[in-house]
């Protein structure tokens, strides 16, 4: 094998442009690996992993520097009917619009995920209890008057809101069951509406 050094600053030059390149590429192979790790493959929102993983790290800033923290839970009134009457493919459209909505009112600190089906869930970072309410009111009225069309056919749906106010030092699974009893509330109560402050078990 014989070597052949590169003694010319055009060579020097194509190789630091080589080796740059390829470097960028990794790092954009590997951001989108990242991407798809932590993304629900369908509507584009978190998915349930990487929401608990950030809602962790909400939960652990709460608990060390103090403010309010606010758990949502929002969950597809009647999402079987759609199902049933339009078939999954209208379905997987009423999602993603619905989680186009939400991104789209919610803030860029807010945290936005899809637990699994139809309920998804939204931690309320920097906020206040009316500031959370007013949210949580404003995505509940935008999904109600929201149309969605595919085809020929145009979805009208609702959406019932379960929000709860999440305590420091509190397991973030405990304060899921509490926006999900506030949610199951909503749903009990009629549907398309928000419940809140639902009485937590000891």
């Amino acid at each position: 094998v014989t070597y052949h050094p590169v003694d010319s600053a055009v060579g020097d030059d194509r190789l630091v442009s080589i080796t740059a390149h390829d470097i960028t590429e990794q790092r954009e192979m590997l951001e989108e690996v990242k991407r798809l790790a932590s993304t629900d493959y369908l509507t584009g929102a978190h998915n349930r992993r990487h929401f608990m993983s950030r809602a962790e790290t909400e939960l652990d800033r709460l608990t060390r520097y103090g403010g309010e923290l606010y758990l949502m839970m929002l969950d597809i009134d009647h999402f079987k009917n759609i199902n049933d009457s339009y078939g999954h493919n209208v379905g997987d459209v009423v999602l993603k619009e619905m989680v186009k909505c939400c991104t789209d009112i919610l803030r860029t600190s807010d945290v936005f995920g899809r637990l699994g089906g139809e309920e998804f869930a939204a931690l309320l970072v920097h906020g206040s209890v009316e500031s959370a309410i007013q949210v949580a009111e404003r995505l509940r009225k935008a999904i109600e008057d929201m149309e969605v069309r595919t085809g020929r056919h145009v979805v009208k749906f609702t959406v019932s809101i379960g929000l709860t106010m999440v305590c420091a030092n509190e397991d973030i699974e405990v304060a899921l069951k509490h926006a999900d009893k506030c949610l199951y509330q909503a749903k009990e109560q009629g549907r398309n509406r928000v419940v809140s402050y639902c009485v937590k078990e000891s």
